[in-house]
């Protein structure tokens, strides 16, 4: 690093620029989705179309096979000729079903090279899409059926270890078992055999959804990079994932979570109608949201760890611009501008403020039960013998009254206080405020609470509240007057200030005087100054390459001839020297 690096340490504040959160991934995928959903929906149509008739149609060459097979067999009495003639319709049905199959990947690879085309606004007809894609359809299938074994050699090695601690382990439980005497000990030995199950249960499912999460992308990078083959898009895939697997995780789950209610209405459907149409219209309608959602992922990690956003290019644009505003008017006549929570945001704060009140509720039951059990119980009885069933009736019910306070008590206490956040809210990076503006107080958090269960009954009516309205305004939000924003404080960045030291700075003053500072843009300052603050958090691979397209892109600008005499420097150096310059230059502030 150069000399300015020393005397100048950036600090790390906040995400990377254009960096997204989790929940604002999925919000972001939805409105691109809403952008164009007619003809998404039109195309997931069709892929699921094809992949339906080429299903019943390999179905339909099997059953045939095997009425054939049986009849001939039956008439011959030779039960290897059934067997031959199903092998043989097995083999004829194979690839209409692959056929079929990989259209349905290869249209849901063009659903996000589309959407991802409408996110860095780049300028490429449906047409040329699909010249990109489906001349190289079999290359989907590929690549899953490489993923498809990765993830079984996974499973055996996980299987096997299981098998191995089970030969290993069972002789030392029976043996600790056989010499537990008493009752309670025994009972603690169980409880700690369950818990150790349970945990490695639970490290084996992280095993595989570590592995899951950095293969997803495998699909979107063979349909966005070019000249990539199957194999070079599952090490793509397992690039663009390091160290953002816990990222990566979260939108699948946040996702996972927010299509809830869509899935259950189907299933709801399905179970009265016979016929599976809900089913297959639930599918048809999410297939572009989820390839939605891993084109906006695409491009968030390829901003997270390659610095794509620091680019001189007109594609290198603010995806937060598909969030949905508003603008609200203070009782002072005042406008105000906010961006909207969105429903990706909101399922992820309230997904962390589930698990902490669980955990805080169980624990607290926990603890209520043994004092009750072991004391207050006791106690009561002996005072009122003959009133056991109204006390545990009433004791049933105050605990009941105590867990719907405290539940209430925990969203009512933070929005008061905590100005419309909770700590769910607080890492989403969203909180709630009044229709004016202003922050909520206690009617309005009380009322946003107490609706809460009624807006996550009723299969979610809430969430589909928010997706479908144009306010996003759940029923709590409607009547209590409210709306849930982004809150944009927390993702701003601001680096700290510097100082210049003679003679070490003599080619910045140069600078200053030589360089074409009419080409230099307010835009291309705030890259640059991004870069600087955000470089520590780049891969080094990403770091290198940010800081030399950044290097290309301005150099020829502002120096279309460099001075003989120029130093020689890094690409990191000169963007330094070069931020330097214009602030002094312009005398502005960091």
């Amino acid at each position: 690093m150069g000399w300015v690096s020393r005397m100048w340490p950036f600090q790390q504040r906040g995400r990377l620029p254009h960096s997204l959160s989790s929940g604002n991934v999925v919000t972001i995928a939805l409105e691109l989705y809403r952008h164009q959903g007619n003809r998404y929906f039109l195309l997931s149509l069709f892929a699921h179309g094809w992949f339906l008739l080429l299903t019943i149609a390999a179905m339909l060459i099997v059953a045939v096979a095997l009425i054939v097979g049986g009849i001939l067999a039956g008439g011959v009495n030779n039960v290897a000729l059934f067997f031959l003639l199903a092998g043989i319709g097995i083999l004829v049905a194979l690839p209409f079903y692959l056929f079929g199959w990989t259209r349905l990947m290869a249209s849901g690879a063009l659903l996000s090279r589309r959407i991802y085309a409408a996110l860095t606004a780049l300028e490429e007809s449906e047409s040329e899409a699909r010249r990109c894609i489906f001349p190289k359809m079999w290359n989907y299938l590929l690549a899953t059926l490489m993923v498809s074994f990765i993830l079984l050699f996974v499973y055996g090695v996980l299987g096997a270890i299981g098998y191995l601690l089970y030969l290993l382990g069972a002789p030392l439980v029976q043996l600790l078992e056989q010499n537990i005497q008493t009752e309670p000990a025994r009972g603690l030995f169980f409880l700690s055999f369950l818990l150790g199950i349970l945990l490695l249960v639970l490290l084996a499912l992280l095993v595989i959804s570590y592995v899951m999460a950095r293969l997803s992308l495998v699909d979107v990078v063979l349909a966005l990079e070019p000249a990539c083959t199957p194999l070079k898009s599952i090490r793509r895939s397992w690039q663009l994932t390091q160290g953002q697997v816990w990222h990566t995780l979260t939108v699948f789950f946040v996702a996972s979570l927010a299509t809830i209610p869509a899935n259950l209405l189907g299933s709801v459907i399905n179970s009265v109608v016979i016929i599976p149409v809900a089913g297959l219209f639930v599918g048809v309608l999410l297939l572009p949201l989820w390839q939605g959602i891993k084109a906006v992922l695409y491009w968030d990690l390829r901003v997270r760890n390659e610095g794509a956003a620091f680019q001189v290019r007109p594609e290198v644009v603010n995806p937060l611009r598909w969030l949905r505003r508003v603008t609200l008017r203070t009782p002072e006549s005042i406008e105000l501008d906010f961006a909207l929570g969105g429903i990706g945001s909101r399922v992820l704060a309230w997904l962390i403020d589930q698990v902490i009140l669980y955990t805080a509720l169980v624990l607290f039951s926990l603890a209520a039960g043994y004092i009750y059990f072991y004391g207050l119980y006791p106690w009561l009885i002996e005072v009122l013998p003959a009133s056991g069933q109204s006390i545990q009736a009433w004791s049933l019910g105050i605990y009941l009254l105590v867990i719907f306070a405290l539940y209430n008590g925990y969203y009512i206490f933070f929005e008061t206080y905590w100005q419309g956040q909770t700590p769910g809210k607080r890492y989403a990076e969203i909180r709630v405020v009044q229709d004016n503006g202003r922050p909520i107080g206690l009617r309005e958090a009380t009322l946003r609470s107490l609706l809460q269960s009624i807006d996550f009954a009723f299969l979610g009516i809430g969430a589909f509240l928010v997706t479908l309205s144009q306010s996003e305004k759940r029923l709590g939000d409607r009547v209590a007057g409210t709306l849930v924003i982004q809150d944009e404080q927390a993702t701003r960045l601001a680096p700290p200030g510097t100082t210049l030291r003679q003679p070490e700075a003599a080619w910045v003053q140069e600078l200053r005087s030589l360089a074409h500072w009419e080409q230099m843009t307010p835009e291309h300052y705030l890259l640059v100054r991004n870069y600087l603050n955000s470089r520590d958090r780049l891969s080094p691979v990403g770091r290198y390459q940010a800081a030399q397209e950044l290097r290309q892109q301005l150099e020829p600008l502002l120096l279309p001839t460099c001075p003989a005499h120029w130093p020689s420097l890094s690409a990191e150096d000169f963007l330094e020297g070069l931020y330097i310059a214009y602030r002094q230059r312009h005398q502005s502030s960091p």
